[in-house]
């Protein structure tokens, strides 16, 4: 191989010219690689001819579906069960870009008594729908949803994406007004922060 392009990625047998991988080769770091064999008579090292050699890394399923973008949506407070409120979008850097089918699921770990559920699709995207009538920002004001995603490729791979959840009040059309949990007002009138700081520093003074 021509050392001025020889990027040590790449061997060759000098005797019979079978050319061998030395590192690990990442598609998606480099597709080609471009390099120059040099073949040379034995008895006449002056006779010699220089052949470009082209080699193109094919891809093997690699890597793992994952989320097209970050999502963090909101549910209304006096949202009904079985409400569509986001769509999931899915991207796979596997050749080709486009052809994947994937699926979506919760995670173990949450799809046991979660507020909400994942509808598969089957076109590569996925809805969370509501799982109940209601909810309260004041006992929960964020859910996070840890989604699986899948391909069907092989081997398999698959990636953990978590879409967060706000809940917050909305107009009668389910516009978002706010999402911010306000601080829970004692029949005082003090917050409940507040009047734990009082009793704290009547305890220092005692």
């Amino acid at each position: 191989i021509d050392t001025q392009t020889w990027n040590r990625i790449f061997n060759i047998d000098s005797g019979n010219g079978s050319i061998f991988t030395s590192k690990v080769l990442d598609r998606e770091t480099l597709l080609w690689h471009n390099i120059t064999v040099i073949a040379t008579e034995i008895n006449n090292p002056k006779q010699s001819s220089r052949v470009p050699l082209y080699i193109k890394v094919l891809d093997v399923n690699d890597n793992a579906p994952e989320f097209a973008q970050f999502y963090e949506t909101f549910v209304c407070e006096k949202a009904k069960a079985d409400q569509l409120i986001q769509t999931l979008h899915a991207m796979d850097k596997d050749d080709p870009h486009s052809g994947h089918q994937f699926s979506f699921s919760l995670a173990p770990e949450a799809a046991s008594g979660s507020n909400f559920t994942i509808q598969d699709n089957k076109d590569n995207t996925a809805g969370i729908l509501t799982r109940k009538n209601g909810y309260n920002r004041h006992e929960m004001s964020t859910y996070l949803l840890p989604v699986v995603i899948s391909d069907n490729d092989y081997p398999v791979q698959s990636s953990t994406g978590t879409v967060t959840v706000r809940v917050c009040t909305c107009d009668h059309h389910g516009n978002m007004q706010s999402c911010h949990a306000e601080a829970l007002i004692h029949p005082t009138g003090l917050s409940t922060g507040a009047l734990v700081a009082i009793l704290l520093c009547i305890v220092i003074l005692l």
